[in-house]
């Protein structure tokens, strides 16, 4: 994540809190689950400031800081209108469009 301009942040953790991956600005990426089927990891992009969150499907699909703003502007929601995102399913959440693979040439 540090390639695409975001800044590491380790942070200790318990059950209840969310570890903090990257953040830069107003702008956090936190790890969300790993989907058992694939191995992928999902996160949350957080608006710190706006309390708003969207949900990002694997390392590729996590924004430049720059794009964080508009993905959460377009797809985000307010965070107190998800209670207990790990209880409901990924299709229940909101997500931001996933990034075409592109093959290589």
């Amino acid at each position: 994540m540090e390639e695409k301009g975001w800044e590491y942040r380790a942070v200790g953790h318990d059950d209840r809190v969310v570890p903090l991956l990257a953040e830069s600005g107003d702008h956090c990426i936190l790890f969300f689950e790993t989907n058992p089927l694939t191995g992928e990891c999902w996160f949350e992009l957080r608006d710190k400031a706006r309390c708003r969150v969207v949900f990002v499907q694997g390392q590729r699909n996590v924004p430049t800081p720059e794009r964080a703003a508009n993905l959460l502007a377009d797809y985000g929601a307010p965070l107190g209108e998800i209670r207990t995102p790990r209880e409901l399913p990924l299709y229940s959440l909101p997500v931001a469009p996933v990034v075409p693979m592109t093959k290589a040439g």
